[in-house]
């Protein structure tokens, strides 16, 4: 029995060293922060944590910062990205952009994310905020701005859709080992690709049709729109819609059917729709990529949008 525990124990030990060992090399190899994968789990676990609220599932935690993907991200006191906020000057101009990882600003220096760009082109006089959380869908965006509508009261209210938006999403809690192991969320990440059956293009864009011409996840994302209009009437606010162009290729265009149904929502509450496809689409979409391997908006992406926006505020200053 001693020899058997013994055994057993050595065993154990060697397995402990062999984990300890793939950990680390897997942190030695990326720690160049050019994996998007890793860099969207150190973003998880550094400047992330549950919500209170279950709907949201997760927000930012006010007062962290970390260095993601070569670029430091830096959460405010209110939990969101970007300098603190004068709220208390009368006459102040306050907008908001509500969104996922695009309103964020993911890959980008704040100065050239939307809210940086923008903030910029509107002038001293308007303070430009974002809500925006990464890995969220409509239902987690508008709620997520609610939690700030008392405090912030804002003029105008900006929502980034993006073709995600109708998605159901998971809110539940990550295990201990995918919030403290690189290699397992790694692993954990590969498994669900390889499970995921992922369609090719037909198939992908046949199964976002499907989400956004029904089902839970669209009633969830109409219900959302319903309550941001609701809230748009208690305190006053304009709402711009402005839909985010599926990144991955713009010739031909496959999403239109989201487009038009987002317009359509839009529209039936009173709220002005913006696309900036018709923009962006002048240039291949890979031009507009933060990274090679990561579709998210780069700044030339963002400084169309801000284009697009600008001629919705009265005062804008060059």
């Amino acid at each position: 029995m001693k020899r058997l525990l013994s055994g057993t124990g050595l065993v154990l030990f060697g397995l402990l060293l062999a984990c300890a060992a793939v950990e680390g090399l897997v942190r030695v190899a990326t720690s160049s922060q050019q994996n998007y994968l890793i860099e969207m789990w150190r973003y998880a676990t550094l400047l992330k944590r549950n919500s209170a609220d279950p709907v949201i599932g997760h927000e930012h935690i006010p007062g962290a910062s970390a260095l993601l993907q070569g670029v430091k991200v830096s959460i405010n006191s209110l939990g969101m990205r970007g300098p603190e906020p004068d709220l208390s000057t009368v006459g102040r101009h306050k907008v908001v952009i509500a969104g996922d990882s695009t309103a964020m600003g993911w890959g980008l220096p704040e100065d050239a994310t939307l809210r940086g760009q923008l903030a910029r082109r509107l002038g001293s006089g308007t303070e430009v905020m974002t809500t925006g959380v990464g890995n969220m869908n409509m239902t987690q965006i508008v709620a997520n701005w609610l939690r700030y509508a008392d405090t912030v009261r804002p003029d105008t209210v900006i929502v980034l859709a993006t073709a995600r938006a109708p998605a159901v999403q998971d809110t539940g809690q990550a295990g201990w080992l995918v919030r403290h192991s690189q290699a397992y969320a790694l692993l954990v990440s590969f498994i669900e690709i390889a499970l995921s059956n992922t369609p090719g293009q037909a198939g992908l864009i046949a199964s976002y049709e499907k989400m956004w011409a029904g089902g839970s996840g669209r009633a969830a994302m109409d219900a959302a729109l319903d309550r941001l209009k609701a809230d748009q009437a208690k305190h006053g606010y304009r709402v711009l819609v402005m839909m985010i162009p599926e990144p991955h290729s713009f010739e031909p265009y496959k999403f239109d059917f989201a487009t038009n149904i987002m317009r359509a929502e839009s529209e039936k509450r009173g709220w002005t729709f913006l696309d900036p496809l018709p923009t962006l689409r002048k240039e291949p979409a890979e031009s507009y990529w933060v990274a090679n391997n990561d579709v998210h908006p780069n700044a030339k992406a963002f400084q169309v949008m801000t284009d697009v926006l600008k001629p919705y505020f009265l005062r804008p200053q060059e």
